[in-house]
């Protein structure tokens, strides 16, 4: 199991010596990764200030991709067993060269102390890399869901950038796409993270909407899953942000028809039965406005 770093670990001699080593960990990270990365664009200019790098996730090597990509080391927080369970040991490697925090997403206290341990890191110069999402995107509507608002915390504790990152799989190549500096607002990070990938997405679409089928966001999921246990799904759902009292449609549905909700994860015909409820109910509603507001036309 890998140890979040003493304070001895983050000093500015370790900071500095990552950060020559940083471009041959980056090179030697493009040899490992399956797929093609491909820098689409990047708008960061450094100002002298750290910088909290925040990411889109979305599939199983996305981490190295946006490492491999910055121009200068950032501090990788990740889950306690994310580093054992990379199958690559170069990749292991390169990210214990790089430097992680690790964190155990269901403990309060360990949360807390890796809050700590990357505020120690960015007021001595150096930059953190997370994704707020805090969970792989398994929605086919959002195309950044909710986020965590620790980044903005985090950023704004320390006085530091905090810079959008998205990222885009077409075929085997992964396109990054490096933002500028947004404010301490966690609607305004979610907008901007948002936006790159909508232009990533534009720029280099991976299939035509009338090519897609009522079955191509689950193949894709499980394309992006294969290297993981399925039951990882799970866990990772488990972890998306959620408002405090917030109820989802599918949940009310759910209720309203006296059945159990369940995620795919836990259970996929269950799952789809509360996608056919929801796609029933939306067919009403909008053919109920048809018929009073349109006169049969929409």
């Amino acid at each position: 199991m890998a140890k979040n770093f003493n304070s001895s670990n983050i000093s500015r001699y370790s900071i500095c010596w990552r950060r020559l080593i940083h471009r041959p960990l980056a090179a030697l990270v493009r040899l490992t990764l399956p797929c093609k990365v491909r820098l689409f664009r990047n708008d960061f200019v450094p100002n002298g200030k750290p910088t909290v790098f925040a990411a889109t996730h979305v599939f199983y090597d996305d981490i190295a991709a946006v490492l491999s990509c910055l121009d200068d080391v950032a501090y990788l927080l990740i889950e306690n067993d994310g580093k054992e369970s990379l199958p690559v040991w170069s990749e292991r490697f390169a990210l214990g060269m790089n430097g992680v925090i690790t964190v155990d997403r269901s403990n309060k206290e360990s949360r807390a102390e890796a809050f700590s341990k990357m505020i120690a890191i960015l007021n001595r110069s150096g930059n953190i890399l997370l994704f707020p999402e805090a969970a792989w995107n398994f929605s086919p509507n959002e195309i950044v869901t909710k986020l965590h608002w620790g980044a903005i915390k985090l950023a704004k504790s320390a006085n530091a950038n905090i810079v959008p990152v998205a990222l885009h799989m077409v075929g085997d190549d992964c396109f990054v796409f490096i933002g500028s500096p947004v404010e301490y607002n966690v609607e305004a990070l979610r907008d901007a993270m948002a936006t790159l990938v909508w232009e990533l997405i534009n720029q280099n679409p991976s299939v035509q909407r009338k090519n897609i089928t009522d079955e191509y966001w689950l193949k894709h999921i499980g394309e992006q899953c294969a290297k993981r246990p399925q039951e990882s799904r799970a866990v990772e759902e488990s972890f998306m942000y959620r408002p405090k009292g917030e109820i989802s449609l599918g949940e009310v549905l759910a209720e309203m028809h006296g059945i159990e909700h369940k995620s795919m994860a836990a259970d996929y015909l269950q799952y789809r039965r509360i996608d056919e409820l929801i796609d029933n109910w939306t067919k009403s509603v909008r053919l109920n406005y048809k018929n009073q507001n349109c006169g049969g036309q929409l």
